[in-house]
């Protein structure tokens, strides 16, 4: 019985060693495809973050031209006005009547 068993756990062992020869090759290539997965999500990740921080700067500069834009009008609209106003002989401010 002593060489049947020896044999039976000799095989068994060989088993074992082709399994986790299977199991580490396994193992790595499972690694590097999670590396190269995560590698690829990321670019994609930081191509959507570069892409959106523009679109914030670029409504931000937009904010700020539209913001001009409307101050500019304001201030033409006020110039233009004083000067209407002053054109027909009006004074800006009406001096007192003195008796």
């Amino acid at each position: 019985m002593a060489i049947t068993t020896a044999i039976s756990d000799l095989f068994k062992s060989f088993y074992e060693l082709i399994s986790s020869i299977f199991g580490a090759a396994y193992a790595i290539v499972n690694s590097v495809v999670g590396a190269v997965v995560g590698f690829v999500t990321g670019i994609f990740k930081l191509a959507g973050d570069v892409l959106g921080g523009a679109i914030d700067i670029a409504g931000g500069v937009g904010k700020f031209i539209a913001g001009n834009i409307v101050l500019i009008s304001v201030g033409a609209l006020l110039a233009f006005a004083f000067v209407r106003y002053t054109a027909q002989g009006q004074r800006i401010a009406a001096q007192k009547k003195t008796n």
